[in-house]
């Protein structure tokens, strides 16, 4: 498929970079080897405890009972255990980080899935979540040092405005990241990796990873602003990343990315450390692989959906199956009939569907 050339561009300096991440896509990789880079600060997902499980949750009543049962707690225990996590405390916390990283004259990434970004009411057309209080947030502007323009700013309402809860100057100061993936490999690893907490295809805990819509009204958003404001130096963002591509070009990818946001690659480090696995089984699910991974290995897609990394004693064929850069739908279905049943692939089927027109408009975007 054919690639915009619109990131043919000088290289410019974007320190504070905003990864808009969805389940599954590779994020974490991504994230992985970035975390080898000295000169690199990061935050790592501030909102999604807050959407999830803090006093403001923009998840209806019983799914946040449901996370907290999953932790072993009961509502009262959970709503206790869980109230300083609050919207403004991670605003403030991200401030804080980026401050931080100007200080010490370091790149900022900060990390969160796209949908988490959003509150109920933007959600409500899509996922019905019922009525939401949206989040009390002030912004302190704890990582302003620079002019009062940029303490200042505000994004143009007409015709996008801000779907995100994050206040306008800081969405607009931030280099935009956007990651996907084929809707065929993202929604069966999501389903897989959710077992671990008894999520299936009919919960509605599945209508936010078995989307990804909300990848594409981040991108769309950006695009009009920049657009708006006609600045030179945007026509090449968002950055989008494909995260097949991220494992099947993994330095050449990284290459591309450095160059636009005026990193050195060269402090990247392409293999590490074993971490080990997470011992509780929700963690082990979604990143054990990651965790006891050394490295990339190319042109495979896993059971466990990263087995492509070197993860020692896992490394198996069974774990294993060829990659292919537009999987043949009719041949998923099949494998998802065999491994769960048919009523489920068939909805795994509806899902990818629904998702593929936004997976190809992103695509031809990617680096």
């Amino acid at each position: 498929m054919a690639r915009a050339d619109s990131h043919a561009r000088p290289a410019v300096e974007h320190t504070k970079i905003f990864l808009f991440s969805h389940p599954r896509t590779r994020s974490n990789l991504f994230e992985r080897l970035l975390q080898t880079h000295p000169q690199i600060m990061f935050n790592h997902c501030p909102l999604i405890e807050c959407f999830m499980r803090g006093p403001e949750s923009q998840w209806p009543d019983e799914l946040k009972e449901e996370a907290f049962k999953a932790s072993g707690l009961t509502k009262e225990e959970g709503d206790k255990q869980h109230v300083h996590l609050t919207y403004q405390a991670a605003l403030d916390d991200i401030e804080k980080t980026l401050a931080e990283a100007q200080e010490k004259g370091k790149f900022c990434l900060i990390k969160e899935h796209t949908a988490h970004t959003f509150d109920a009411d933007f959600l409500r057309p899509y996922v019905d979540y019922g009525q939401r209080p949206r989040p009390a947030m002030v912004d302190h502007k704890l990582d302003v040092t620079g002019s009062v323009e940029e303490a200042e700013l505000q994004l143009p309402s007409p015709p996008f405005p801000n779907p995100t809860v994050l206040p306008d100057r800081l969405v607009a100061t931030m280099t935009p990241v956007i990651i996907i993936r084929h809707p065929a490999y993202v929604f069966p690893s999501w389903l897989r990796a959710a077992a671990s907490y008894g999520a299936s295809v009919d919960s509605p805990k599945f209508k936010i990873p078995g989307s990804l819509r909300w990848q594409r009204f981040i991108y769309d958003f950006y695009r009009t602003y920049y657009d708006k404001i006609d600045d030179e130096e945007k026509k090449g963002l968002p950055i989008v990343i494909d995260g097949d591509d991220l494992v099947e070009d993994t330095q050449g990818q990284m290459k591309k990315f450095c160059k636009l946001v005026g990193l050195d690659e060269s402090g990247i480090q392409y293999s590490w450390e074993s971490a080990g696995r997470p011992t509780d089984n929700v963690s082990n699910a979604f990143i054990g692989n990651l965790k006891e991974s050394t490295g990339v290995i190319k042109g495979l897609v896993g059971f466990f959906d990263v087995p492509r990394l070197e993860i020692g004693e896992f490394e198996t064929d069974e774990l294993e199956q060829s990659f292919s850069r537009d999987p043949d739908l009719d041949e998923q279905v099949k494998k998802w009939t065999e491994e769960w049943d048919e009523e489920t692939a068939g909805k795994l089927r509806e899902a990818v569907l629904s998702s593929l027109p936004d997976y190809r408009y992103l695509r031809t975007r990617c680096l």
